[in-house]
């Protein structure tokens, strides 16, 4: 496969697998009472300290925007970061596992209630909430559900590339 085939399978292999995570995601928020409670948390939490940004002498001038920029950044510290990160790596030391992209993805995406935590300077040594390590549980599913999409649909020409170098 030439080099512009393999960039344009890569970007379709990409695209599905960020299909994939967002639909886990929402299936998550739909299934899970605890994942819903804790993203009601975080918008409550987002409009109390983005309000100036948002109100207008008093008045939401947006609320639609506020509830789309909530998503884009579950969307991107969730699926998007740790899948590319995953990617940029495993292409770079030509890593051709599933467990690769599965695992690396998923554990980055687990960390995400962990980063959050430590950027708002909360306490470390408080004790963890068992409903923080299911979310990051759900997480890590996701993550793990995107690499792995990405890796199936990436390695499809892939393996037909190696199998043509065999036969040569």
């Amino acid at each position: 496969m030439t080099l512009v085939g393999t960039i344009l399978q890569n970007i379709i292999a990409l695209a599905l697998a960020l299909i994939c995570g967002v639909l886990l995601l929402l299936y998550a928020f739909v299934i899970d009472s605890n994942l819903r409670d804790a993203a009601f948390t975080a918008l409550i939490y987002s409009l109390h300290f983005t309000t100036n940004d948002f109100l207008v002498n008093g008045e939401t001038q947006n609320i639609f925007l506020l509830v789309a920029y909530l998503f884009r950044s579950i969307f991107i510290s969730i699926i998007f970061a740790p899948l590319i990160i995953a990617i940029l790596i495993g292409e770079a030391v030509s890593a051709r596992s599933y467990v690769w992209y599965a695992g690396i993805s998923g554990f980055l995406s687990s960390l995400a209630p962990w980063i959050i935590r430590a950027a708002n300077k909360s306490s470390f040594d408080q004790n963890t909430d068992p409903i923080e390590l299911k979310v990051s549980l759900l997480f890590f599913l996701i993550g793990a559900a995107t690499g792995l999409t990405y890796w199936f649909f990436a390695q499809i020409g892939a393996n037909k590339d190696n199998d043509n170098v065999k036969a040569h």
